[in-house]
């Protein structure tokens, strides 16, 4: 059935859309703001599963959102200004290590699942970069996270007041995942709010992101929170210091007293009573990546490290539990270490820091495209310093996002060039 329901998606669904939009082009921001929402939690296919598996893939998968993009791909018109950089270099280093770490996997199909994920978040760069030269499809694209947030904090109030979880965690995979993804879209909103060129949900957005981060307990979440707020804030000052500015600073002030008034005890708990069993096991596979790419020059293969610690005897050598042993590192860099080698993580830190620096360009300009580029750097930010206690950055859903917001950054900075 999942093989009639993907090509009737592919063969009859992306050429009804793609010339829908050809015929009525108004559409295609429609298309952009669906498939931002959608990444959130996106309906898919896996053609080829192996749903039991701990790695970060687990199939050969497409989900709406690509063949949403898929139709507005062959739906656009070339632009008359090619995006501003492709990260050409970076991405080629980075895929060449992927190829690289086949080498020595130990199960080709899995490696092959994180291999087929990477090439859909590269056509997803590709594709939105040509189109983001167009600011109505970004804003579009905006529209579509920035109203995902308002429904994950309505499912987050429903999830911790009606069924009362300790930790919520919307749709995503994780609480953690949660917190994360909703902190890539805060300081956007909360960028566009301080200026004065937000949409009129915009202020929810950072309240749903307040809520989500806290409810879902995540540590790391909090304090990128903060962190992403009182950068925000000082940025906002710099670019332009006015009275709305910080009637709007002083109210967010208050209400964050209120809110700690009320969670502060959980927040502590949370902080100071965390499991000795969970810490050690996060320090106990930190130390099985890096010998495993101490001693695999290429890695152990993309997506191989949950395989790897466990029938590769690393466990054992670490005494790590049992129902531990086939677990993944929470450390975004070495897991990347451990299954692509020491060069392998340096062209990951390399795609990303390209992508930062892009979008810290933007941030230097003025207007509506600075205010985004602040944003932007900001998110992108919160994604980059988590990553050291979270390897979550690799799952779908941050992973659309890293490359939506890498796209936005490439195309305003073509389109503001103009």
């Amino acid at each position: 059935m999942k093989w009639v329901a993907f090509f009737g998606a592919v063969l009859v669904g992306v050429p009804a859309l793609r010339e829908a939009m050809k015929r009525w082009p108004q559409l295609r921001a429609w298309a952009i703001t669906v498939a931002c929402f959608d990444l959130f939690n996106p309906m898919h296919i896996n053609l080829i599963s192996q749903e039991s598996y701990r790695g970060d893939s687990r199939g050969i998968e497409v989900t709406t959102v690509d063949l949403i993009l898929l139709a507005v791909r062959f739906s656009a018109s070339r632009p008359k200004t090619a995006p501003a950089t492709r990260h050409l270099f970076v991405r080629s280093l980075f895929f060449s290590t992927v190829l690289l770490s086949f080498w020595d996997t130990p199960d080709t199909l899995k490696s092959a699942f994180s291999l087929w994920k990477l090439l859909r978040m590269f056509f997803v760069f590709d594709t939105l970069a040509t189109v983001f030269v167009d600011l109505v499809l970004v804003r579009a694209a905006m529209t579509g996270v920035g109203v995902a947030v308002l429904a994950q904090g309505a499912l987050v109030f429903w999830q911790k007041y009606a069924l009362h979880a300790i930790r919520t965690q919307g749709s995503l995979p994780h609480p953690n995942s949660l917190a994360m993804i909703t902190n890539m879209v805060a300081p956007v909103a909360f960028s566009l709010w301080l200026s004065g060129r937000g949409r009129a949900y915009t202020p929810l957005v950072v309240a749903c992101t307040a809520m989500a981060t806290i409810t879902s307990l995540s540590r790391g979440g909090m304090a990128m929170f903060v962190l992403a707020a009182t950068v925000g804030c000082v940025l906002a000052f710099a670019r332009k210091a006015d009275a709305r500015k910080l009637k709007i600073v002083l109210g967010l002030g208050v209400a964050a007293l209120a809110v700690l008034a009320k969670s502060l005890d959980t927040i502590i708990e949370r902080f100071t009573t965390a499991p000795k069993e969970s810490e050690l096991a996060r320090v106990l596979f930190n130390k099985a990546a890096k010998m495993m790419a101490d001693e695999h020059p290429f890695g152990v293969g993309i997506n191989m490290y949950s395989y790897v610690l466990d029938h590769g005897g690393y466990a054992a050598r670490l005494n790590i539990e049992p129902g531990d042993r086939n677990g993944i590192a929470h450390h975004i860099y070495w897991l990347t270490a451990a299954e692509l080698g020491y060069v392998g993580a340096v062209a990951y830190v390399l795609v990303v820091a390209s992508v930062l620096l892009s979008s810290a360009r933007l941030a230097s300009r003025g207007g509506l495209h600075g205010d985004l580029g602040v944003g932007l750097t900001l998110g992108l930010s919160t994604m980059v310093l988590q990553g050291t206690a979270e390897w979550i950055a690799r799952q779908t859903p941050m992973s659309y996002l890293f490359w939506v917001y890498a796209a936005m950054a490439s195309g305003l900075r073509a389109s503001s060039a103009r």
